[in-house]
């Protein structure tokens, strides 16, 4: 009497096991990747972000070089009759975009230069990709009432997919 056999081999995956293990690699894949896009998007947003910082943080300092006496001189040249007072000036990857350079000697030489990168050959600029809207508005200091305080509000706008506002406020004496 002949007896056969049969051994099941185990060791191997059915092709389920495969399917569903594909799947699970799959959405895991997926997770990765949608990740890896939002990080991407946001290092581009503070990369935005640093350069408006920037943007701001010079205007600020050209501000404080020039002092009261410095700005109440060169309110015409940014077209304000008197305090309060708001000039507006675009800061762009092509153009230069500070206007103001034959006010003063304290022009800040980054500002001045704009874009395109801070390492670029010398003036270096700001790292400027896109229009930036610089807005500074200009107000006598109300606490106490003085001319020899002037508040300074310095709003940095640009526009992407949507609306961004960098603002930073400063008293100049």
């Amino acid at each position: 009497m002949n007896k056969n056999i049969v051994k099941i081999n185990n060791k191997g995956a059915s092709l389920l096991e495969v399917i569903i293990a594909m799947v699970i690699l799959t959405v895991g894949f997926l997770g990765v990747m949608a990740l890896s896009l939002a990080l991407t998007n946001n290092d581009a947003t503070a990369g935005k972000i640093n350069t408006a910082t920037a943007i701001a943080q010079a205007e600020v300092s050209q501000l404080n070089c020039l002092g009261v006496l410095g700005i109440q001189n060169n309110l015409g040249v940014w077209g304000i009759a008197a305090l309060p007072g708001t000039f507006n000036y675009t800061v762009s990857p092509t153009v230069n975009p500070d206007t103001r350079n034959k006010v003063a000697t304290c022009i800040n030489p980054a500002l001045a230069a704009g874009g395109p990168a801070p390492n670029s050959v010398p003036p270096s600029g700001l790292g400027v990709t896109l229009p930036y809207t610089v807005t500074v508005n200009l107000s006598y200091n109300p606490n106490p009432a003085s001319t020899t305080v002037i508040n300074a509000q310095v709003e940095v706008s640009w526009r992407d997919t949507s609306q961004h506002v960098i603002v930073m406020n400063d008293l100049i004496s």
